[in-house]
């Protein structure tokens, strides 16, 4: 069979084998759904009624993030540091799409790669079905284990830069500001427009140097100064994460780079918009920045019919305030 054949068709037993498990999936669904809005405590004792063992009690588990991203993952830390404390003995196994943030990890005791044929003896990590999500996504994702939790503080993943980029950074004074306008491409709803961007770090380069950083620049014919330092689209993953903790302050839509910020403890300015509500976090020094408008959260992935409108009306001025009080390590009035 050649890349190009289409695929052949399903005989009567696999279609009427393939609407079952849809409608089976569907159903398993919005049950588990009524019980997660119900709250931690119900939906646990749901999936896991007493007599059973929960995940996090047995002597083995082996887990995995539902997200494919570096934040996605990130996020699985606190429940790798939960189920430690609570069962010393359990051997954690992850499977990472990013195995060498994990592997230097002191709560996990083997990283494998992610596979999709990996996973299905792994315990899922996500904060799904239900969205917007009722509580903080850390706390949905320990519920997938069994586990009632509250945590802020995500682990900073050991990476190791290239001498290149050690040198680089170095020359570049501090403090750093990391900006981050581009978030992945899995909603259009996060992008603050690009003329706030500009406006905003042509304010910035007057005070600051600043950095930006992802996959892809945003600012491709813009200049701003030799005070402006792109490494966007050009860094290995350990140099992206590696380069956030080295900021002053992070700035930037809520994506990888917050969770790298948080985990490295660096001041954040997350321009939240309205696809997700700064709620989900709770993450400290985090100055949010939220469009409260009747739609959100909104969390579509389809465009805005709005027109961003929860983004728009965040002024480049109200960033920048926020930007300078946590430089100083204060409070924007």
């Amino acid at each position: 069979m050649t890349p190009t054949d289409p695929p052949k068709p399903l005989n009567p037993a696999q279609r009427f084998a393939a609407a079952l498990a849809w409608r089976w999936e569907k159903i398993t669904v919005a049950v588990r759904g009524s019980f997660i809005r119900r709250g931690g405590a119900a939906y646990i004792r749901w999936r896991w009624p007493w007599p059973m063992r929960k995940p996090w009690e047995r002597a083995a588990i082996r887990l995995y993030s539902l997200g494919g991203g570096v934040g996605d993952e990130l996020m699985c830390t606190p429940v790798f540091r939960e189920i430690r404390r609570r069962n010393p003995a359990c051997r954690i196994i992850y499977l990472s799409r990013y195995p060498e943030m994990f592997r230097a990890n002191p709560h996990v005791d083997a990283v494998e790669p992610y596979s999709v044929k990996a996973s299905r003896t792994a315990f899922q990590l996500s904060y799904l079905p239900v969205l917007p999500p009722p509580r903080p996504l850390i706390t949905l994702m320990a519920e997938c284990v069994g586990l009632e939790l509250h945590s802020e503080q995500l682990d900073p993943p050991a990476v190791e830069p290239t001498a290149e980029m050690r040198e680089k950074i170095a020359a570049i004074a501090g403090p750093r500001i990391i900006v981050q306008p581009m978030a992945s491409h899995w909603t259009p709803n996060k992008k603050w427009p690009t003329a706030s961007w500009q406006a905003l770090i042509e304010k910035l380069t007057e005070r600051f140097e600043v950095i930006e950083v992802g996959t892809k620049t945003l600012f491709p014919e813009h200049r701003f100064g030799p005070r402006f330092h792109s490494f966007a689209g050009s860094t290995s993953l350990a140099d992206f994460v590696w380069l956030v903790s080295q900021g002053g302050v992070f700035v930037g839509p809520p994506s990888g780079g917050m969770h790298i910020a948080n985990a490295f403890r660096v001041p954040s300015v997350i321009i939240f918009g309205g696809y997700e509500s700064p709620a989900g976090y709770f993450y400290p020094r985090t100055s949010a920045l939220y469009g409260g408008v009747p739609c959100a959260p909104c969390w579509t992935t389809v465009p805005c019919p709005y027109d961003l409108k929860c983004l728009r009306m965040i002024a480049p001025e109200k960033v920048f305030r926020e930007v300078c009080a946590a430089a100083a390590g204060g409070a924007a009035g």
